[in-house]
């Protein structure tokens, strides 16, 4: 007999996944590497208050243990968003603490991490480790009158944080920004990207390599030799193969494809329409390796024949690996051995170690509980035309949930989901983040509006200028294409975003009815702000996404949420981190006062020691709880 169901409104089901499951055993995965047989990544883990736990599979007895225990926190902030916090060679570890950004080694054996850099306000990262040294994108905070310094630094991995005074040998300097090193395997050259205000690093970048004795002599002096890369031209991931070749990935075909340096002119590889890498938004991705015998392991451009792809250099043959993952990131390559990051359309990722005959083993999973499969809403790729006549992207996710049916005359409220940056891109891997919302009853369109990654240069550049006006048509579209087809109630559409997805959501319900409701985490109300109280890495970002300052300052403030709260359609729920450097507390908090100011209702809530992007348990489970509460009572849920 088939199971009995019961019948509840929509947004109101019980569900096995809380707010509680949430936090209490899912780790955040990132940041993984190999030594030797081992394998090294990092945890986040919402339970220990968000701290980032180094963790090591060894690969002889098949142990999983912690490296480093509290307080240890192995992160960085260059950049603000780090990346890159720690590297390991021969069971030799060294990190970024994130407590007060110094460097530390922790050798094999020892209980206890020695300082490699003294105290000072300089941040590290984009660590690598090349015999006796340490290689780092160093960024020095210490003269607060001007913009912090960045810089490429090699350190002596033993030396003793109380007498390296100087932080580390300048190698790099004179532009705005650098990227993690790589450093060939003779160890005598070094390879970086660079860029400079007001690009980003999907932008324009420049990639450089040069003999790391000269730059030792004269850093960033005449014997640097600029390799690629150019205005409008992004360049990213610099990465010697066994052979001592220098590789990297570039978007000149409007793709981002992998390239290499042969006889001192550059080649593609590949010609593939389709994204290879991602976004360089922090020091440590990884999207190309190397096995031993030469072979390129890279994400297969044809995902349906496997995650991943091998690529003979000396014929340019692809060959895709079967895999079971819906995405892979975080590539390394050692040896015969590859290991990455999987996303899984009916799981939670996994860090695994596989071969090149497609043989896995799963090393760890961000979490052990198992999930039924009965609760999962697949993600369904779908495209729409939006106001401009253009197609724009995204997944929908249906409301899953095997011992609940909503009523057959109703469809069910949909929460409409952007993602940061604004250049990301929402992935169709299993995220607990979305299923927490379908198990209930909620249908999720996770929007990759104009400007997100994965559908190459143009469709990126499509946000350049229209920042405020094409990620709210496209989210606007896509949510009345879905009630138009009848698979969402059109009366019951809300949106919700965390920093930039927080400014589209906030100028999406100042600049549109189609939502009902709303919650900005950590969004932008005042764009004009982003001016003076950005962080470095995106100073200057605001004004190719939406003009140039002061001459364009009309339309910055048309583009403002905080100068139209009389124009809010729909209910909002602001919840933000006390501590953000990032997009700092006024922007929420001007936010509230205009509402308040205005006559209008609104939810705000401060959660002190958080930053940019919540961490802690406790703030996660209050934020879901909140958001949840929040819907149900727009909507009139009942039953809830």
């Amino acid at each position: 007999m088939a199971p009995q169901t019961t019948t509840l409104p929509y947004g109101t089901w019980p569900s096995p996944i809380t707010p509680a499951t949430l936090t209490g055993a899912q780790a955040k995965l990132d940041e993984v590497a190999m030594d030797g047989p081992d394998t090294y990544w990092l945890e986040g883990r919402p339970w220990e208050r968000g701290r980032s736990v180094l963790v090591r599979h060894d690969g002889t007895t098949g142990e999983v243990a912690d490296v480093l225990p509290e307080p240890w926190n192995v992160r960085s902030r260059v950049h603000e968003y780090g990346g890159g916090p720690y590297a390991v060679s021969s069971g030799t570890v060294v990190f970024s603490h994130f407590a007060d950004g110094r460097l530390r080694r922790l050798d094999p054996g020892a209980n206890d991490p020695v300082a490699i850099t003294p105290e000072g306000d300089v941040r590290f990262g984009g660590l690598v480790v090349h015999g006796d040294h340490v290689y780092a994108v160093r960024e020095d905070h210490r003269d607060d009158s001007r913009e912090p310094v960045n810089e490429l630094v090699r350190l002596v991995l033993r030396g003793e944080g109380d007498t390296n005074e100087d932080f580390g040998s300048v190698i790099a300097t004179g532009t705005d920004f650098v990227s993690r090193p790589t450093v060939s395997g003779d160890g005598t050259r070094v390879a970086w990207v660079s860029w400079n205000h007001p690009d980003m690093p999907w932008d324009s970048t420049a990639l450089h390599e040069a003999s790391i004795d000269a730059l030792l002599a004269e850093p960033g002096g005449s014997t640097t030799h600029v390799v690629a890369g150019g205005p409008g031209i992004s360049v990213a991931q610099p990465t010697y193969d066994p052979s001592g070749r220098l590789w990297f990935i570039s978007d000149e075909s409007n793709w981002w494809n992998p390239w290499i340096v042969e006889e001192g002119t550059t080649r593609q590889v590949l010609n593939v329409a389709a994204d290879l890498a991602a976004p360089q938004w922090v020091l440590g991705m990884r999207d190309l390796a190397f096995l031993a015998d030469g072979r390129l392991v890279l994400r297969n451009p044809d995902p349906a024949g496997g995650a991943l792809a091998l690529v003979d250099p000396s014929i340019d043959t692809l060959t895709p690996l079967p895999i079971e993952a819906s995405h892979t990131e975080l590539i390394n390559a050692a040896g015969d051995e590859i290991t990455c990051k999987r996303g899984l359309p009916d799981r939670l990722p996994e860090i695994v170690r596989l071969r090149p005959d497609g043989s896995v083993v799963v090393l760890a999973a961000s979490s052990t509980e198992p999930i039924d499969p009965a609760f999962v809403s697949a993600a369904e790729e779908v495209s729409w035309t939006n106001g401009a006549g253009l197609t724009a992207y995204g997944n929908f996710y249906a409301p899953a949930n095997p011992d609940v049916t909503g009523p057959a005359e109703q469809r069910p409220p949909l929460l409409v989901f952007v993602h940061g940056g604004p250049t990301s891109q929402a992935l169709s891997s299993y995220q607990s983040g979305i299923q927490f919302w379908t198990t209930r009853g909620f249908a999720v369109l996770d929007v990759n509006h104009g400007g997100s990654t994965g559908y190459g240069r143009a469709y990126r550049e499509r946000l350049n200028g229209q920042w405020g006006v094409v990620d709210i048509d496209d989210c606007v579209s896509g949510a009345l294409a879905l009630a138009k087809k009848g698979l969402v109630d059109g009366d019951r559409l809300a949106i919700r975003g965390g920093s930039a997805g927080g400014y589209t959501t906030l100028r999406a319900l100042t600049s549109s009815a189609a939502f009902a409701a709303g919650t900005s985490l950590y969004g932008i109300s005042d764009l004009r702000a982003l001016l003076s109280e950005d962080h470095k890495f995106e100073s200057r970002y605001t004004t190719s996404l939406v003009a140039p300052w002061p001459e364009g300052e009309d339309i910055y403030v048309e583009r403002s949420p905080l100068f139209h709260v009389e124009s809010l359609h729909g209910e909002l729920l602001l919840l933000q981190g006390e501590d953000d450097l990032v997009v700092p507390l006024q922007q929420a908090r001007g936010m509230a006062e205009a509402m308040a100011a205005a006559g209008k209702d609104v939810e705000f809530v401060v959660y002190p020691g958080e930053g940019h992007g919540f961490r802690g348990a406790d703030t996660i489970i209050d934020a879901l709880e909140r958001e949840l509460s929040h819907y149900q009572r727009v909507f009139g849920l009942k039953g809830a």
